[in-house]
């Protein structure tokens, strides 16, 4: 799992997948307003649903009254003809089974009785009882024009029908009999006009206020004179006539519903129609319209990609690969690194010249800074030669020059005492001798402080281990020297440079350690000339005295460390207040190399 976690990571962290899920979320709009605008054809095919529902419900009505109207004249027609006026039944018979074989229209044609019973009939049939139509014949009669009679459910032999009549009168313009017709609810989905206003898979169903299925299309034999199987759909066409919902029809298949009612002649009271479609059938075209929109969006999405794939590479990740090595080079202190690439007037040119500019300058800089510190190097060294000669000539001036005079002065001096005289000339010459050997001794004291000359004569670990005790008997401390002798001399300049640092550091044990004692080791490790001062006094604060020096308080600390680094070593310091002091300084062998000019005395 933590393995999947890093690849995912690392996945998501390449700057060329970042590129590609930006141009899947640019997509990401258009899926969403394709979704919407899905959403909203849905929508709108449902509306339509519920239009075409009404546009259905009304071209039923409109086939309704056509085919009352038909058959008003048809009725009228058969009212008036001899066969029928004469009342024989055999004639009537005859001509009726003419008509019902040439007009689909009517299940049963017959001749009634001005009390209801059956004179003649095209379809078999009870020849009385039945109360519809005795009142049928009764309305007719009553009106002596066109009547219909009440809607018959039917049972399960039977479809529903309604019964249409007409009166017969005589020559005195008496009615005599009723002219009917039989039809049933059927007739009325069968007509293609009515048809092919719904769409494939859509069900057309009209029942009265019982569930009482009239008519229905398509297969109205299965379901006409049943009752609807879900009454959920009975009431709602009751109660919201002119919605639309959604439910699971008999085989469980989602299906929309529009419900209306409208009233018929045919029926006491309003009919209520039900309109129904499946769901996939309705938003057929919403659907496809959707996958095709999808479909192409997928091809651009995917062309994009692939676009984006090969030209990710060519105009973004070359540029910032070359970037990204360029700051790695300059990173590891490569200052001639650059780019390499072309500078375009976009933003990863304007970058790109940007970087090297940036690389250029600090190359300059860099260049500068080198140029600088090798004057300044320079000037160091001939600094310190400068000071060095000066000193070796003030040392030498005073051992040669004023030592030799004053021992000329004393030897004078002790002439004059071996000379007869007064003693009071004696006890003066005296006092002059002693002062004047005094100052020989003082002059002595400062040559060697200036330079002794063992350090030139005799090398530095002598002169380190005569310096050493010098120190420790001038002010009763103890002190041990461990030196390693060297094979041979080393450079002027190292033993020049380690002899000042280690004078510096004896002289600060004298004056600010009030230490018992010192020890000063001198050895040779590692290609390197390395010297070890340790006291036992008091310490210092070596971070709060470095502050001290750098402003100025005392220049011994920072005069070490220049010297040693000017030699090509370093300093380091090791105290802890109470515990005593380390100086710890170390040197090349060998002297960097300096121009010769440098360290002469021109």
């Amino acid at each position: 799992m933590r393995n999947l976690i890093g690849f995912v990571t690392r996945g998501l962290s390449s700057l060329r997948l970042r590129l590609l899920l930006l141009i899947v979320l640019a997509c990401a709009p258009l899926v969403a307003l394709m979704l919407h605008t899905a959403g909203e054809d849905r929508q709108r095919a449902v509306v339509a649903w519920r239009q075409r529902s009404q546009r259905v419900m009304r071209l039923a009505g409109q086939q309704e009254q056509g085919m009352i109207a038909s058959m008003r004249q048809f009725l009228l027609a058969i009212s008036e003809s001899s066969s029928v006026k004469s009342l024989d039944a055999r004639n009537c018979k005859a001509w009726l089974d003419e008509l019902m074989a040439g007009d689909p229209r009517c299940s049963n044609l017959g001749v009634l009785t001005p009390d209801g019973q059956v004179l003649v009939s095209s379809a078999p049939t009870a020849s009385a009882g039945d109360p519809g139509r005795l009142s049928l014949v009764r309305q007719a009669l009553a009106t002596r024009s066109f009547s219909i009679g009440d809607l018959s459910t039917g049972s399960a032999e039977r479809q529903p029908t309604v019964t249409l009549g007409y009166p017969v009168l005589d020559a005195s313009g008496q009615p005599v009999a009723v002219v009917f017709a039989e039809l049933s609810l059927d007739r009325l989905v069968a007509s293609s006009e009515l048809r092919a206003q719904l769409a494939r898979g859509a069900t057309w169903t009209e029942f009265d206020r019982k569930g009482i299925i009239l008519a229905r299309f398509p297969a109205p034999e299965d379901w006409v004179g049943r009752r609807l199987a879900d009454l959920s759909l009975l009431s709602m066409a009751l109660s919201s006539p002119g919605s639309v919902t959604e439910s699971a029809d008999s085989e469980g298949t989602p299906t929309f519903y529009a419900f209306g009612s409208r009233r018929s002649r045919l029926a006491s009271g309003e009919l209520c129609t039900l309109l129904g479609i499946p769901r996939q059938n309705l938003f057929a075209e919403a659907d496809r319209s959707l996958r095709r929109n999808l479909s192409w969006l997928g091809v651009a999405a995917a062309l994009a990609l692939g676009l984006g794939w090969v030209g990710s590479k060519l105009l973004i990740l070359q540029p910032v690969g070359r970037l990204a090595e360029f700051t790695a080079r300059l990173a590891a202190g490569d200052l001639s690194a650059r780019t390499g690439a072309p500078y375009g007037r976009d933003e990863l040119g304007r970058l790109t010249l940007a970087f090297d500019q940036m690389a250029q300058a600090l190359q300059d800089r860099e260049r500068e800074r080198l140029r600088a510190s090798k004057k300044l190097q320079v000037l160091s060294y001939r600094l310190v030669g400068v000071q060095e000669a000066e000193r070796r000539q003030i040392a030498r001036e005073l051992h040669d020059e004023i030592g030799q005079s004053l021992t000329a002065a004393e030897m004078n001096l002790q002439a004059a005492m071996r000379s007869p005289g007064p003693a009071a000339l004696e006890r003066r010459l005296t006092e002059s001798i002693q002062a004047v050997e005094r100052v020989l001794e003082q002059v002595h004291d400062l040559s060697l402080n200036l330079r002794p000359s063992m350090l030139d004569d005799l090398g530095l670990e002598p002169a380190l281990r005569w310096y050493t005790h010098r120190q420790a008997a001038l002010t009763g401390m103890r002190a041990e020297f461990r030196g390693t002798e060297l094979e041979e001399r080393l450079d002027p300049v190292i033993e020049t440079e380690c002899f000042r640092v280690a004078q510096e550091a004896l002289t600060n044990v004298v004056r600010h350690a009030r230490a018992r004692a010192v020890t000063v080791e001198l050895s040779r490790q590692d290609g390197h000339l390395h010297l070890s001062v340790r006291d036992d006094g008091v310490g210092f604060d070596v971070g709060g005295s470095r502050g001290e020096a750098v402003r100025g308080a005392s220049l011994g600390l920072l005069s070490m460390e220049e010297r040693a680094s000017l030699a090509g070593g370093g300093v380091e310091l090791n105290s802890v207040p109470g515990c005593g002091t380390e100086v710890h300084a170390w040197f090349p062998l060998k002297s960097p190399e300096v121009p010769v000019w440098a360290l002469s005395d021109e």
